[in-house]
């Protein structure tokens, strides 16, 4: 009877305490949708994370560090990306998570569907081709949402780069980073990045008459003033080229009369650099870059590609549990 007594009173306490539990405001998940809402320290911390994953895990092949064990990783992609689902799926392997692949005409304007989702997920890798939507489907998700690509950004494969360059040069710092390519995701990505971490870029992305401004060119002017770098839009390849460390090519145009005007060579390179270079394909590849400077000793196209699931694997680490290698 007195054990009973005593249940009776300590149930209302119980009640109130899970009661309290429930109602506790729950942390702000970090979210990568714009590299305009990051700092150039938090893209460093994920690069240098990367990094060190990759000095200790250099063949990743068959290999599971359970850093994530039983997490759940959402791939939520509008249009099937192969290279970036494989590195996202990759690196939830590594870590010790379950991945799921979901491909489908995702109606983003239905905010609530970030909510949905993230009741059965704890992270969320999205590939879409909007972006705003992407980031109020961010804002009601309960777990980390982090876009690999969207209109405005190729987070997962500018990042993959810029940890390459960094590989070689050991910072970002007064290298001057050439683009040559159609406007592209990737483009707008560079266009943030590279100011924030202290380098110089100049890209042709179109031809003088139809001249194309980047979404983000006028963000990236306004980079370069805290910075002290340059960011300059060039209708010459002689002029992107000039002092250049590192090239990047960007996909090859759907316009087959438009790949003239993005066609360089090793020789093109040679002859407006003094500088050690590398060179970088933003695939896919077209007739724009023969196989010659493709396959160049100083080309590194190959090792960005394989920084991908690094940094997948950083940044999911991070955002689930603020985990860095």
């Amino acid at each position: 009877m007195k054990l009973f007594e005593c249940f009776n009173k300590t149930l209302p306490m119980l009640q109130q305490f899970r009661l309290q539990q429930c109602c506790k405001p729950c942390p702000k998940p970090q979210h990568l949708i714009c590299f305009k809402q990051w700092t150039a320290e938090m893209v460093l911390d994920v690069i240098t994370s990367a990094i060190n994953l990759k000095c200790k895990y250099r063949n990743t092949h068959q290999k599971r560090i359970d850093v994530l064990k039983n997490t759940k990783v959402m791939i939520l992609q509008e249009v099937n990306e192969p290279i970036l689902n494989m590195a996202v799926s990759k690196a939830a392997t590594l870590l010790g998570a379950f991945d799921v692949n979901i491909t489908d005409q995702v109606v983003w304007d239905h905010d609530y569907n970030g909510s949905i989702f993230s009741f059965m997920s704890d992270v969320i890798f999205v590939s879409t081709t909007t972006h705003m939507c992407v980031q109020r489907f961010a804002e009601k998700s309960l777990v980390p949402v982090i876009c690999m690509r969207s209109r405005t950004h190729a987070s997962i494969q500018s990042l993959a780069t810029i940890m390459a360059i960094i590989e070689e040069f050991g910072s970002m710092r007064c290298v001057n980073v050439s683009y040559m390519g159609p406007p592209h995701p990737i483009l707008n990505s560079y266009l943030l990045l590279c100011p924030m971490l202290g380098a110089n870029f100049k890209f042709k992305c179109c031809c003088e008459k139809c001249p194309v401004s980047p979404l983000l060119y006028k963000s990236s002017e306004e980079l370069t003033a805290q910075s002290a770098t340059e960011v300059k839009q060039c209708s010459d390849k002689n002029d992107v080229l000039k002092n250049t460390c590192v090239v990047i090519a960007g996909p090859t145009t759907k316009h087959r009369d438009k790949i003239e005007l993005f066609k360089f060579s090793i020789e093109d390179i040679q002859r407006n650099t003094c500088c050690s270079w590398l060179f970088f394909h933003t695939c896919p590849r077209g007739e724009e870059v023969d196989d010659k400077l493709f396959c160049h000793l100083n080309s590194r196209t190959f090792n960005a590609i394989e920084n991908m699931h690094y940094i997948a694997a950083a940044l999911m680490a991070n955002a689930v549990k603020g985990y860095k290698f």
